[in-house]
Order: C-alpha cells, then sequence, then structure tokens
C-alpha cells in the first residue's frame, strides 16, 4: 500500500501522548502458531481463558495477537511491561485503564475485522474507533434499510450502484466509532445517529439528545489498508492525528514502522 512503502522504523516503542495528539495504530493480525504461543503468555489468566473458549484456531491467534498488541502499545505509552496492564470494562463491555494507571488519563479504542485490527489512543477525550473490510458478498443495501435513518438510506440510495457498497462502509464505520467513544455500543440505535457516507462531507450530522455533536467531535476517515474502511471518532477539536504500523511478527513490538506527514496526507488519512 502506498502510504506504508516507505516507513522509517524505530526500535523504540515508548512514545509520548500529547493532549491535543490522536495515536492510530494499524497492525496485521495474522501470526503462526509458534507467535500466538509467545504473546498468549504477556495476557493476563482471564484473557489466556477468553483465547482458549475460540472454536476456530485462527480467530483464537487473532484474539490473542489483538489483545498481546494492545497490552505491548498500551505498555509502551506507560512505561510498563505489557503484562502488567491491568483492565476494567464498563456495562457494554468497554474496556480501560485500571489502577495508578488511570491517572494518565489515556483512553483507547480497539476494532478489528478479519486480519487488521486498528487502535485509538487519545489523553483525556473520549475515542471510539471502527474498522471494517469491504464485503462484496453483503447486502448493503437491506442493512441500510435496518439500520440506518431514512435521510441517511435516501443519500444511499442515490449514489450510483457502484459507489453504495463503498459508502455504506463508510457511514457504518463513523455511525460504530461515535458510539464507541460514548461507550454505548450497538446498544444505542444506529439509526438515532445521522452521518454522511463519503470522505469529503463533515461526519456526523446530528444525534439524538445531542444538536451540538457536529461541533464537539472530530471525526476521521481512515484508508488503513486495499479493502479495508476506517473511522476514528474523538471528542474535542483541532487534535492533530498521527498514525503508525507495526507487525506482531517482529516480536514484542521491538521494531514499529512509523509513517510520516506526507505519506499520512497521500493515504492513511483521507
Amino acid at each position: 500500500m502506498e502510504d506504508f512503502n516507505n516507513v522509517r522504523r524505530s526500535r523504540v516503542l515508548t512514545k509520548f501522548l500529547g493532549h491535543d495528539e490522536v495515536h492510530l495504530w494499524v497492525v496485521h493480525l495474522g501470526i503462526s502458531a509458534e507467535k500466538s504461543c509467545y504473546f498468549k503468555s504477556i495476557l493476563s489468566l482471564d484473557e489466556q481463558e477468553r483465547a482458549g473458549r475460540f472454536r476456530k484456531i485462527r480467530d483464537a491467534q487473532r484474539y490473542v495477537a489483538a489483545r498481546s498488541s494492545l497490552r505491548s502499545l498500551l505498555g509502551g505509552y506507560l512505561t510498563i511491561e505489557p503484562d502488567r496492564v491491568r483492565f476494567a470494562y464498563g456495562p457494554s463491555g468497554k474496556p480501560r485503564l485500571a489502577g495508578e494507571e488511570t491517572l494518565t488519563s489515556i483512553r483507547f479504542s480497539v476494532s478489528h475485522s478479519d486480519d487488521l485490527a486498528l487502535f485509538g489512543f487519545a489523553r483525556g477525550h473520549k475515542i471510539g474507533v471502527d474498522v471494517e473490510r469491504i464485503r462484496p458478498d453483503v447486502g448493503v443495501e437491506d442493512l441500510a434499510a435496518r439500520y440506518f435513518s431514512p435521510n441517511e438510506f435516501q443519500k444511499l440510495r442515490s449514489l450510483p450502484a457502484d459507489r453504495r457498497r463503498e459508502a455504506f462502509y463508510c457511514g457504518w464505520t463513523r455511525k460504530e466509532a461515535y458510539l464507541k467513544a460514548l461507550g454505548e455500543g450497538l446498544s444505542f440505535p444506529l439509526d438515532h445517529v445521522e452521518v454522511s457516507l463519503t470522505p469529503n462531507e463533515p461526519a456526523i450530522l446530528k444525534a439524538s439528545g445531542d444538536p451540538g455533536v457536529s461541533r464537539r467531535w472530530s471525526v476521521q476517515h481512515l484508508s488503513p489498508a486495499p479493502g479495508y474502511i476506517g473511522t476514528a471518532a474523538v471528542e474535542g477539536r483541532d487534535f492533530a492525528f498521527r498514525c503508525f504500523r507495526c507487525e506482531p511478527a517482529f516480536g514484542a513490538f521491538d521494531k514499529v514502522a512509523v509513517n510520516d506527514r506526507l505519506s499520512l496526507r497521500r493515504g492513511f488519512l483521507v
């Protein structure tokens, strides 16, 4: 992919996260069984037990890769070992930092689709991310009729047929990212949040019970990899979005591929 072809590598994972920054990390989750065993060793007992409940080995390996990636990234921000990161969970199951690490005010969000994971980090601001693989076999108009508002559905149907699939996923990830930032998940009706369906429009148009939502939230459209669409939603304005890529195959994230600002403008951030 063009925006990740020419990247510089850093051997130091520790990153400084400013209050005016949003860090977005793309991680490919395809790992071998041998590496899965290594990454599993830094998980907590309850995480290891959850990994063991997956029926398919590939799904278990993806979970282990995603969870160990989250621990490694948070460990870098907190300057602690990944296995020392502790989590608490909200009513909808959204994880957050627990213990004294909550004093750092770091908030994060996680999403994955097939072998690709997206992680978002902000300091002192609500954040939600969502990434989806564009699937050619999904009936997007049927889903839109069920979950989109009437205005959104009309907008989707007004687009040329060859643009509707991508537009659907653009709208879907915007809704998901915003609701994940609120901690609501799918308990909040998707049609109560109205969004635009193309990257060059204001993202959140309105939300039930929040008339000023479009002025208070920053929503970034993402193209993290060919065939994928993502969104990051952060409460607040005027953030500097920085994007990174790391590969679990490198080991305990001792090598990190980092995009420079020029390449971000070309691809990952749209």
